[in-house]
């Protein structure tokens, strides 16, 4: 193209809305950032409580080099060397005196019993025993039948005895001898009952008269306690710090908080990691789809489509690896999560880049998860189990991603299940070979946590992908597969009733196919958008050009009422093509594929007749292409239908046309709401070009018939005239051949098609 034409072709593509903006890049972003933020947040579910007393889940060692005064190995030395210190005791002198009097007390509780008339002997004996003092029934009985002078012999021996037994020290390991000795002290003249008795009353009234001076007993344990130099505690790297099943103590507990194995709270730390992988997400994501430019983003619900296949993924992957690792069993159950799922639905319902983006952001937040669980640093495994997750989900969400992009048939979601599980036990074989602790039945757990995957992610892609289509507005590549399919309802009805808007539209889809694989679009979508955009046709298709005959039925409307005609097929056609079941992204390319541009053929007989005319009124409604892909059709579609209407199809004169149409639409402004690019339009005028060089190619010409092929005509079998008479329903006649050097060129009378 010239430097002028470029040069408009840049002004009319500069400013594109179609384009993803910093700000909207960053807001998606941040977004995510947020969501993952959330995710990673340091709180597990299912994860092992450890406190005092409870038992070691598993067998940890120290992650690193180990060296700190142990506060609770202190506390137990210097209490260990406080209770060391005996009590210091003192003789109480009133000890003695408050025994006496309480023994006074209960002599006269039973004095008053002896003392009461109105009880019989035997109610007498049941009060006594019903005192607080709680005597046998021998004694009572002694107590009870004694004369009144005995009683008092009774009690004075009782108090005269407690009270020299109670005269000197006494501690608690003397208290036995101590009574026996007041049994001593009795008179010879008492009864075996008598003395009974008075060793029951007498036997809880001996205490100690020794009691702990707390002040100086204090003073010398704090001594003691202050003797007692902190314990230092050193691990080495590797070292057991406690064993499966091991009671924890305090000092425990504080040795795996010292390790950093274990969290009192939230660590800032952990928080602060958290943060800042959540926001190197975010910059992958913010990054990619400003430079990337995804077309799948340019919706609010593709977005959130892309967002929740980040994130839910991630939460179900925090929650799965909490309650199974560290996987101190070997079973390899984490394996069987259907992380591969999330980019293949990506891959399926949005494009390649963002699933393979998707395929590297989700191991990698899978594997920081697996680092940082709480405990899971004690594991002398872990460094291993990270490899595995990186390397197991990170291959299987790749393969999962490269065999679902082009499917094309259920079953083929199928097989990229399949083949992600495979890959998945590939990577996990790759790791176990350079595991010390690997066992001979590793592989069959591997494959075991395989095929639960594949099955998995099968049900939730085939699930999901039943749901989402339609609810996120996405077009999937088996749809597109069944639009093609010249047997569909709708093109059947194309060629059987506009056969030459069905010929025409079929061209189109090549002409943009093309162009689409050279500039990176879509080019199924755009075939599939070029094989409807003229449904509309269908309502009245001999007013189009290339259905119509040889009566031309615009000959009798004034151009006004052809162009309400003519605009009737856009707005038609998007009715008939959702009455059809069509997806919406193709439903989009009928109403763009004109634009906002003027059928022009009537505009100018209608101006030529009133200058003063509305172009308004011969406008087609819009909106112009929001897409690379309706732009490739509108280009396309006008392209070939000048490059037919051309009496010259000269290579020179089909680049002029290519050139002129795509300089026109631009002029216009028609691509201002896309986002094709200079250098987009610079490869669609090549591509359209050499593809209308071949379809309009020259062919030669032959030269007459020799004398002798037509000597051997005539003398062809007699039958063969017959044939082909009653073939023809006719008299047996040879029909008239045409010139073979005729030119079968298509007719393009009277009015022109909507395309100019």
């Amino acid at each position: 193209m010239s430097a002028g034409r470029e040069s408009l072709i840049a002004r009319g593509t500069r400013g594109t809305s179609g384009r993803i903006g910093r700000e909207a890049a960053i807001t998606l972003g941040l977004v995510v950032a947020v969501l993952v933020a959330g995710v990673l947040f340091p709180w597990f579910p299912g994860t092992a409580s450890l406190e005092e007393g409870a038992r070691a889940p598993w067998t940890l060692t120290a992650p690193r080099a180990i060296s700190y005064d142990s506060m609770a190995r202190t506390n137990e030395v210097r209490n260990e060397a406080a209770n060391a210190v005996p009590d210091v005791l003192v003789l109480d002198p009133s000890v003695r005196d408050r025994e006496i009097a309480e023994l006074d007390r209960e002599m006269a509780a039973l004095q008053q019993v002896r003392s009461d008339s109105s009880l019989s002997p035997s109610g007498r004996e049941t009060s006594v025993r019903a005192l607080p003092m709680k005597l046998t029934a021998p004694a009572a009985s002694a107590i009870v039948n004694a004369s009144d002078e005995r009683w008092s012999l009774i009690a004075s021996d009782a108090r005269a005895a407690l009270g020299r037994v109670m005269s000197g020290t006494l501690r608690d390991t003397d208290l036995a001898a101590a009574r026996q000795r007041a049994t001593g002290f009795l008179s010879p003249t008492l009864a075996v009952t008598e003395v009974g008795a008075i060793n029951e009353l007498l036997a809880p009234l001996v205490v100690p008269t020794l009691v702990v001076d707390a002040q100086r007993t204090s003073a010398l344990r704090s001594e003691a306690r202050k003797g007692q130099p902190p314990v230092h505690v050193s691990h080495a790297r590797g070292e057991v710090l406690v064993t499966e099943g091991q009671q924890l103590s305090a000092a425990d507990l504080e040795l795996l908080e010292h390790s950093g194995l274990l969290a009192v709270g939230i660590r800032t730390t952990d928080v602060i990691a958290a943060g800042v992988l959540a926001l190197l997400v975010a910059a992958a994501v913010g990054g990619y789809v400003f430079v990337a430019q995804p077309t799948s983003l340019q919706s609010g619900s593709r977005q959130l489509l892309f967002v929740a296949l980040i994130v839910v993924p991630a939460l179900v992957t925090k929650v799965a690896f909490a309650y199974a690792l560290p996987d101190l069993d070997r079973r390899f159950l984490v394996y069987a999560l259907p992380l591969a799922a999330a980019p293949m639905l990506a891959a399926i319902l949005l494009d390649t880049g963002l699933a393979l983006l998707i395929a590297v952001l989700l191991p990698v937040i899978a594997a920081f998860i697996a680092a940082y669980l709480p405990l899971t640093q004690g594991d002398t495994t872990g460094g291993l189990e990270i490899a595995r997750v990186l390397l197991g989900f990170g291959a299987a969400s790749y393969a999962g991603v490269l065999t679902s992009a082009r499917a094309s048939r259920l079953h083929h979601y199928v097989l990229a299940s399949a083949v992600a599980a495979v890959v998945e036990l590939v990577a996990l074989g790759v790791v176990w070979l350079i595991d010390a602790n690997r066992s001979n039945w590793d592989p069959a757990w591997m494959a075991g946590a395989g095929l639960v995957s594949g099955v998995l992610t099968t049900a939730i892609v085939l699930v999901l992908f039943m749901v989402l289509r339609r609810r996120f507005g996405v077009v999937t590549r088996v749809e597109l597969m069944e639009l093609t399919q010249l047997s569909q309802p709708l093109l059947r009805r194309l060629q059987d009733e506009a056969p030459g808007t069905f010929q025409h539209s079929i061209v189109v889809g090549n002409l943009a196919e093309r162009a689409a694989e050279r500039i990176g679009a879509d080019p199924l979508l755009v075939r599939i958008g070029a094989y409807y955009h003229d449904a509309g046709k269908l309502v009245a298709p001999p007013f189009f050009v290339e259905n119509s005959g040889e009566s031309n039925p615009h000959d009798t409307l004034d151009p006004l009422q052809s162009t309400r005609v003519i605009l009737r097929h856009v707005t038609a056609g998007v009715e008939i093509a959702r009455e059809a079941g069509l997806p919406e992204a193709v439903v989009d390319f009928i109403p763009q594929h004109h634009g906002t541009r003027l059928a022009v053929f009537f505009y100018r007989r209608a101006a030529a007749d009133d200058a003063a005319v509305d172009p308004e009124l011969f406008r087609y409604p819009g909106p112009r292409p929001q897409s690379r892909e309706a732009a490739l059709v509108m280009l396309a579609d006008a392209t070939e239908a000048a490059a037919r209407a051309s009496l010259d199809h000269s290579p020179e004169r089909v680049r002029e046309i290519v050139e002129a149409v795509i300089r026109e639409r631009v002029e216009e402004g028609q691509f201002d709401q896309c986002s094709i690019s200079l250098r987009d339009l610079r490869v669609v005028a090549d591509s359209f070009a050499g593809m209308l060089n071949a379809i309009y190619h020259p062919r030669i010409e032959y030269p007459e018939p020799t004398a002798r092929e037509l000597a051997t005509r005539r003398t062809a079998r007699l039958d063969e005239p017959r044939v082909v008479g009653a073939l023809a329903g006719g008299p047996a006649t040879r029909p008239a051949l045409p010139s073979p050097t005729a030119e079968m060129n298509e007719d393009t009378p009277n009015p022109p098609s909507d395309e100019e």
